[in-house]
């Protein structure tokens, strides 16, 4: 369940950057802007922030480190 919350945040994410800044550019060139590309941009901006919370609830109880030992024990 966490790989599926971090590739959602991910992809959250980017559709904030890119639709923001799709918003930011119509900004500049004085075109008008599309009032579509600002709600993806907000509803992405929600949903990611919604999802890193969800990874970080379920990341919560992983001590730190924990992952980079495995991997130290694994290769020695």
């Amino acid at each position: 369940m966490r790989k599926f919350w971090a590739i959602a945040c991910t992809l959250a994410f980017s559709a904030f950057w890119v639709f923001g800044g799709l918003s930011v550019l119509a900004f500049i060139d004085k075109h008008p802007l599309f009032w579509l590309v600002a709600v993806l941009s907000l509803v992405g901006l929600g949903l990611g922030v919604w999802t890193r919370r969800q990874v970080v609830a379920l990341t919560r109880d992983v001590p730190v480190g924990a992952r980079a030992v495995q991997q130290e024990s694994a290769h020695a």
